[in-house]
This record gives structure tokens, sequence and C-alpha cells, in this order.
């Protein structure tokens, strides 16, 4: 997502997606560890989250081909 919009002016706006999308995994994560943000992020320690957002991903893509239902 950063890497997509790396030149874009409104880089603010970026910024605050990805801080919604942190605090949302960690909430998520938190949720169901049965814990608080705060007790987790400490447990774990804050760099979990900064390698999850900061690692470049691989996108695979997989093609199926189409089945035809129609038989002669």
């Amino acid at each position: 997502l950063s890497h997509y919009h790396s030149g874009s002016s409104k880089k603010k706006s970026l910024y605050r997606v990805k801080y919604i999308l942190r605090l949302s995994c960690a909430r998520t994560l938190a949720r169901k560890h049965k814990s608080t943000v705060r007790a987790f992020l400490k447990r774990l320690g804050s760099e979990l989250l900064e390698e999850f957002f900061t690692e470049e991903e691989q996108v695979f893509s997989l093609t199926f081909p189409r089945v035809s239902s129609i038989s002669r």
C-alpha cells in the first residue's frame, strides 16, 4: 500500500491509514489472546507489528480455466 502511494502528495492521509491498520491488527490479536492492546504489545514487543507492516509481500496470482457446464 505504501509502495503504491509513495509518490503521493497526501502522505499524511496514508500514514493515518497505516496507523489505523496497525491499531486494528493489535486490537484483533489482543482480543484473540484475551488481553489488552497495551499488555499484548508489551509482552510481544511493538516490533512485531513493525515487521508485519514493513515486510514487502510477494503476491501470487492463480488463474483457473473456466469449466463449461454445457455437455455436448
